[in-house]
């Protein structure tokens, strides 16, 4: 039997013991990116911080990425690819957008406080460029008119985000493991409430237990649903 030995293998592009480096590449880098936001939240993230990751200095990545900014951004459209793809067609068209507003949120809640990168910013990647061709396709389609459908998406983004970031600030200021500060807090505000004057304001002090009802997850679907059927009532046909 015949065969290479040992010694006729070229050497290792490294030595003996040290782990090879890991190619860079846009995706590669934007995973690097977002392994550190899961971990320690954006303000984390550098471009040193991430070179550093495949045993190289910040000069290599300006030739996939312009900058921070533009790093954060690839990082962003990377955790967008997570959603659950929208049928191209559907009969329930509102049914599609709950379910596709839902899913951003869960994502926005699994990666600390990327919510934060949806302000201020258009995603462009495929991933959300493909949904808000398929749920603006689904609206008009059903007979929202384009212009409610445009803005409504844009809206509906704002909401998202925002209540995924007031979630992740809560959860920095009363952790997510004892819920006792959290109930302490949301106590003290009922119970204010509560004493203020009655007859200068009556409907706060006897709706108390109605303004103070419901957790977070709660009220962010109420509010779906309200931003949903207001998109529906505008179907004239």
């Amino acid at each position: 039997m015949t065969g290479s030995s040992a010694g006729d293998l070229p050497p290792p592009p490294y030595r003996a013991g040290e782990k090879p480096r890991r190619s860079l590449g846009r995706e590669a880098i934007a995973r690097e990116a977002l392994r550190i936001i899961d971990a320690e939240g954006i303000d984390a993230v550098s471009m040193r911080r991430v070179a550093a990751a495949f045993d190289t200095g910040p000069a290599s990545l300006y030739a996939h990425v312009k900058n921070k900014e533009a790093l954060l951004r690839l990082a962003f459209d990377l955790a967008l690819e997570e959603l659950e793809p929208v049928p191209v067609a559907a009969d329930d068209w509102q049914a599609v957008m709950l379910r596709w507003s839902l899913g951003v949120h869960e994502m926005l809640q699994r990666h600390n406080d990327i919510a934060k990168l949806t302000f201020a910013h258009i995603p462009s990647g495929e991933a959300m460029l493909e949904s808000t061709e398929r749920v603006l396709g689904l609206m008009i389609g059903a007979g929202v008119p384009p212009q409610v459908a445009a803005w409504s998406l844009d809206i509906l983004s704002l909401y998202i985000g925002a209540d995924a970031y007031e979630g992740w600030l809560f959860g920095q200021q009363f952790g997510t493991d004892d819920p006792v500060e959290a109930e302490a807090f949301f106590g003290g505000i009922k119970d204010y409430f509560a004493s203020l004057p009655a007859d200068r304001f009556p409907y706060i002090v006897g709706n108390v237990a109605a303004l103070m009802e419901g957790g977070g997850e709660e009220r962010f679907r109420f509010g779906l649903d309200m931003f949903i059927a207001g998109i529906a009532s505008t179907i004239t046909r």
